[in-house]
């Protein structure tokens, strides 16, 4: 089973969360709170959440300094995952720069919920179609612009299509050392932390776009 967070200051969304993860027999709650001192204040350090589901708009504490917070103390040892009605880029993009590992809004279906938590546990991000689309419409730049190469390109989206560092030097006939070094090298151009700012940059850009299949 997947042991899980939430953190939402809304207690009815809270409680329908809990209640429809705690039916599934993938997961286990193991922490809830209203925001995110309310996080910090019962996680336990010797049983951290595999995966965290945290609101961006919160009070006292946000979504973005719950997750810079989060990262400071535990590392990555969680991966957190969004919550958003996609009100406010700007928040979203807190949430990329302080570790995010992926978004999902708050409309999706119960089995796109399932999935997004699955995913980002074994992928290490995800992002939903409609963060994805609103992200790409809005007019505030989510990420900071900086020019890729065309190596560098292909390798983003490889990466967007899931595509591990083993399979993407295979690919493109390249070592795995210089996979990382790629890699590690696009995330200091963009000033991210991880694949979902690598990925949520792609989809920004034009780079890569999430199909409607």
């Amino acid at each position: 089973m997947i042991k899980l967070g939430i953190v939402e200051d809304h207690q009815i969304l809270r409680t329908a969360m809990v209640n429809l993860l705690n039916d599934h027999d993938d997961f286990d709650i193991v922490v809830e709170a209203f925001n995110g001192i309310d996080l910090l204040e019962k996680i336990n350090p010797e049983k951290l959440p595999e995966v965290i589901l945290i609101d961006v708009e919160m009070p006292e504490m946000d979504g973005p300094t719950t997750v810079l917070k989060y990262r400071e103390l535990y590392g990555n040892q969680s991966k957190l995952l969004g919550l958003s009605v996609h009100k406010e880029p700007r928040l979203i993009n807190e949430m990329i720069q302080n570790g995010s590992n992926g978004f999902v809004t708050k409309s999706v279906s119960s089995e796109e919920l399932f999935h997004a938590i699955k995913k980002v546990r074994s992928q290490g991000f995800y992002v939903s179609r409609d963060i994805a689309k609103f992200l790409k419409s809005s007019e505030q730049p989510v990420l900071q612009d900086s020019l890729l190469n065309e190596t560098e390109e292909k390798i983003l989206r490889l990466i967007c299509l899931e595509k591990k560092n083993d399979e993407i030097a295979k690919e493109l006939s390249l070592s795995r050392n210089t996979i990382n070094t790629y890699r590690t090298r696009m995330l200091e151009k963009l000033n991210v932390k991880n694949s979902v700012g690598l990925v949520l940059y792609a989809i920004k850009s034009g780079i890569y776009w999430i199909d409607n299949e």
